[in-house]
């Protein structure tokens, strides 16, 4: 691939990629507003009643979960019976997850004695059964890097999810405002998807082969995912008052966010990134390791340096013991930043069983610590056993990179040298500063102390990112990227004013060239 064309593409899918991420974090905002009104309206016992639900829902709907993106994306082209065969096992997958949880309903009820387990669950179900219904002819943006349209998906279902949700929630106090969320958002995204994208689907399995591949390893590589993302949510119900339980699984759900709102939505750009680099893809992985590292950086500091902070702004004083939770599983889920890339690589090089060695790996060693520690210890136990487990997948993502693109040790895990490095001093105004927001009389008063001072901390690591940067001999990267950016910006934005002006000079010389040439 020529040089011209290989910067062209990384610089599309970091733009694709500011637009995934963009809208995520448009989403998580109105997520964010949400529960700051249902967390005033609603108790921790209400949302810990609707965590031991959604970790099944959770589970089942990983296990049978399709990576059609990923099949629909590496095709040269598509056609209509790809997009048929798509929405074919979209929809026998959204079913079969609602029936076996609707099956899974009482016996889990039972397992908890929590009987209201089992009518919240048969409701919990729709949501699955709708998110297969979505229009698969959506892919056709991403494959052109244009993230437009899903932004359009996600953030209309957010809207409606918020109205109905703290509409129930004013009215009846219910934990059924949680699950009205959770239902409305996939139903009104599928509806729109329709509208945005024309397509009378139909049911066949014509394309079948080439979704095949995916689906097998997939689904040992969903069942590890699954179990080791929420098996902390069905033992510990068992061990812990629902109150505390619906702490722990709010502090846990705060923690989640960075994910979700960063390397979720930048999993088809990376994919399509790395899908198109050729002999480059080694560099490109790194490349991209890095950005992505520079974002999380700052963003899980926040939630390990100012967890009492984010809580009390977020949830409110009722909610302080959820704060301690949420720093040590930030300071856990800081361990897996090394190879979060690892998935997207082996998707895209058709790899998917490394996707499940690498899962079964970290579920075998979550699955005893976890389950030792929350006996023994409690919470905190099943947090440290989570943090071993999470740091083990890392050391075997590492090793499955290099395999994969015979990418060394050491690059991979110098890619976080340079946001650590900027850390450093932005993570220690935060902890100095913290006392004096902790010490604001009342709410308004700690968002006036608060809001500066973290606007200051994101200042100072930028600028320290690029001081770093210069001192590494300004290589490729998102720091370019975005300097590159800003001059092509104010470059427009002269040459928009330059003709104006340029024609405002040429009026008086045109007037006399045109009085010389008149007949005396």
């Amino acid at each position: 691939m020529p040089a011209t064309e290989h910067t062209s593409m990384a610089s599309r899918a970091i733009g694709a990629g500011a637009w995934t991420v963009g809208t995520r974090l448009a989403a998580k905002l109105i997520d964010l507003a949400m529960l700051l009104c249902l967390a005033r309206l609603l108790g921790p016992a209400e949302f810990g009643l609707v965590a031991m639900a959604m970790a099944a829902v959770f589970i089942v709907e990983a296990l049978f979960d399709l990576p059609m993106a990923a099949a629909l994306i590496r095709e040269p082209a598509l056609t209509p019976d790809m997009l048929h065969t798509a929405f074919t096992l979209s929809l026998l997958r959204g079913l079969i997850v609602g029936l076996l949880l609707l099956a899974v309903s009482w016996p889990l009820a039972a397992f908890n004695n929590e009987p209201r387990l089992t009518a919240l669950l048969a409701v919990l179900a729709l949501a699955p059964a709708m998110r297969g219904l979505v229009n698969p002819r959506m892919i056709e943006y991403a494959r052109a890097l244009d993230f437009r349209p899903d932004a359009v998906l996600e953030l209309s279902g957010k809207t409606v999810a918020f109205i109905a949700s703290v509409t129930i929630a004013v009215t009846t106090r219910s934990y059924w405002a949680i699950a009205a969320a959770t239902v409305c958002a996939p139903l009104v995204a599928t509806l729109l998807s329709y509208c945005i994208a024309p397509l009378r689907p139909r049911l066949t399995f014509i394309h079948w082969k080439h979704f095949s591949s995916l689906i097998g390893w997939n689904f040992m590589s969903q069942l590890g995912m699954a179990l080791n993302w929420q098996i902390d949510r069905l033992l510990l119900p068992r061990l812990t008052t629902s109150t505390a339980f619906g702490e722990y699984a709010m502090g846990k759900q705060l923690a989640e966010i960075p994910m979700q709102a960063l390397i979720q939505p930048l999993s088809r750009p990376v994919m399509q990134a790395l899908a198109s680099a050729g002999h480059a893809r080694g560099s490109r992985y790194l490349q991209l390791s890095r950005a992505i590292a520079l974002l999380m950086a700052p963003v899980m500091g926040l939630a390990l340096l100012w967890p009492e902070v984010l809580v009390r702004v977020a949830l409110g004083p009722a909610w302080a013991a959820a704060a301690e939770w949420l720093r040590w599983m930030s300071a856990a889920a800081l361990l897996g930043l090394p190879a979060i890339l690892m998935g997207p690589l082996a998707m895209t090089l058709d790899r998917t069983r490394w996707v499940a060695v690498r899962t079964l790996i970290e579920l075998l060693v979550r699955l005893p610590l976890v389950w030792l520690g929350a006996v023994q210890f409690g919470i905190p136990g099943a947090i440290a056993g989570s943090a071993i487990a999470t740091a083990s997948g890392t050391v075997a993502a590492l090793f499955i990179v290099r395999r994969l693109i015979e990418t060394r040790l050491a690059p991979q895990l110098m890619t976080l040298w340079r946001p650590l490095m900027a850390m450093l001093p932005a993570g220690a105004l935060l902890w100095l500063a913290k006392p004096m927001v902790m010490a604001a009389p009342s709410l308004p008063e700690l968002l006036v102390r608060a809001v500066p001072l973290g606007l200051l901390y994101l200042l100072v690591y930028a600028l320290l990112v690029l001081l770093v940067w210069r001192l590494a001999g300004r290589p490729a990267g998102l720091e370019r990227y975005l300097l590159d950016t800003i001059r092509a910006r104010f470059a427009r934005a002269r040459a928009r004013r330059s003709p104006t002006a340029a024609r405002t000079r040429a009026k008086p010389n045109d007037a006399m060239e045109a009085h010389a040439k008149q007949p005396h």
